[in-house]
């Protein structure tokens, strides 16, 4: 009896150390990956809103995200967005990154981001969802909530 309690005690200590390896891990990594998307975002943003430019934003799409934005609901969406006025300054994002692991070996890398821009005429906060594919981020969601100010003028 003694033999197998030392038995089960060492495969026990076993599993939890392997355990609190494999945690280690996921932590070390999970951090690695907030800090590539972040960089990512915060190159990404002021690149396609500097000039609202729909083309920046496709270099960067899912080929989901390709085959579902129109051309002309960009252009209309940016060409709404640019009532904001000329960029002013990005002031950086918030967000992670999570991983998912699915039976058969399937996992998935994204990241949420809310990133703040402020433009002559309002603010805008955009919310980019990114996922990580071949070793790449991809852009694979991207909203504007504009926020006019009092300066903003009425145009065409």
């Amino acid at each position: 009896m003694r033999k197998f309690l030392v038995a089960l005690g060492a495969m026990t200590l076993a599993v939890v150390v392997a355990a609190g390896i494999g945690v280690g891990i996921l932590i070390y990594k999970g951090k690695s990956l907030d800090r590539e998307s972040k960089a990512y975002v915060d190159s990404a943003v002021p690149a396609i809103v500097t000039v609202w430019s729909k083309d920046a934003l496709l270099d960067r799409a899912t080929p989901e995200l390709r085959a579902n934005a129109r051309p002309e609901d960009l252009r209309s969406l940016f060409d709404w967005a640019s009532r904001l006025g000329p960029f002013v300054a990005y002031e950086g994002a918030t967000g992670d990154s999570n991983m998912s692991f699915m039976p058969g070996g399937n996992s998935t890398v994204s990241a949420r981001y809310a990133a703040k821009v402020r433009f002559r005429d309002g603010t805008a906060t955009i919310r980019i969802v990114l996922l990580k594919r071949d070793g790449n981020w991809l852009i694979n969601s991207f909203h504007i909530e504009p926020k006019l100010t009092g300066n903003a003028t009425s145009g065409a």
